[in-house]
């Protein structure tokens, strides 16, 4: 009967045993496959010449534009007119032209604001003037 018992006992203690081992090689293998799982495919990379391929997490520090902020004024004069009225039409000419051009020759930079400015209209002898101060603000993309 004895001897019964220590059978009983051992085949428990080997039954814990599996019961363990079986355990450990579940938990492993599904380490395993979520370590697997973190995998990165690269397809169609052309490989005759040297080629590097850089992985990195977070976020990245490479590629970031960096824009300052450039700023200015002009002198916008119109056209010279013995009517006023006339002298304010060709300062508003004059004003859209200055817009135009500047518009044109900034197309890679980003305007953040353009201004004519305020109209002041002056009298000289008979004819009047209109002119301002334009001012402007661009966004330029700096050297990194």
């Amino acid at each position: 009967m004895q001897s019964n018992n220590v059978l009983v006992a051992n085949d428990l203690k080997r039954k814990r045993i599996m019961k363990t081992l079986l355990l450990s090689l579940i938990l492993v293998s599904g380490l395993t496959a979520h370590a697997q799982s973190m995998d990165v495919k690269v397809k169609d990379v052309d490989a005759s010449q040297d080629t590097t391929i850089s992985i990195k997490k977070g976020q990245g520090t490479q590629n970031k534009k960096v824009y300052t902020l450039s700023e200015g004024n002009e002198e916008i004069v119109g056209d010279k007119d013995v009517l006023k009225k006339t002298a304010e039409q060709n300062w508003k000419k004059a004003c859209d032209e200055y817009k135009k051009e500047f518009k044109e020759m900034n197309k890679e930079n980003k305007i953040v604001s353009l201004s004519c400015g305020s109209m002041v209209c002056a009298k000289e002898g008979v004819e009047s003037t209109c002119q301002s101060k334009a001012t402007y603000k661009v966004r330029v993309l700096s050297e990194e």
